[in-house]
């Protein structure tokens, strides 16, 4: 692996670090990033550790495909809120009968929800694309003190009739 890639890579790990909690996995990624890696098979090697490492982690900051074209940070923030807001509403749906009132969307099949899984997964996705709109359209700025001040627009109506 190139230089500028590994440590592009070890910059997502490390903004991922700074909003979610590692917990112990945190000591284990910081050692394993301070490791030299001097050339491309070294490189190879460790990110391959660190890969490892991360698919342990609940909301891994290692995703499969095409990377974001966000910034890192921004990305970053987002998958960490809209996990956290997956959970919210996993946990919501697992409260007594609150269950039998959440329903999937119509595009997915409609119908109840399957397990508190489905609940987080299908949220979560849902939060993220919401986020990265208001991002590209510019109603928020990407930070989470900017989640406070977001600025959308007004429409009009047309009251003629």
């Amino acid at each position: 692996m190139e230089q500028e890639k590994y440590a592009k890579n070890l910059q997502k790990v490390r903004a991922w670090m700074n909003e979610n909690d590692a917990g112990a996995m945190a000591q284990v990624l910081e050692a394993q990033m301070a490791l030299p890696a001097e050339t491309e098979q070294d490189r190879d090697r460790l990110w391959q550790a660190i890969r490892a490492i991360a698919a342990m982690l609940p909301n891994s900051p290692i995703k499969k495909g095409r990377g974001s074209s966000l910034p890192v940070e921004v990305q970053t923030l987002i998958d960490a809120i809209s996990h956290d807001y997956g959970v919210e509403m996993g946990l919501a749906w697992n409260a007594a009968e609150n269950r039998y009132l959440m329903r999937k969307h119509g595009k997915s099949g409609g119908g109840l929800f399957a397990n508190q899984d489905e609940v987080i997964e299908t949220h979560a996705a849902k939060m993220a694309s919401d986020l990265k709109k208001r991002y590209n359209d510019e109603i928020w700025d990407g930070t989470r003190e900017g989640l406070y001040s977001q600025i959308f627009p007004v429409q009009e109506v047309n009251e003629e009739e």
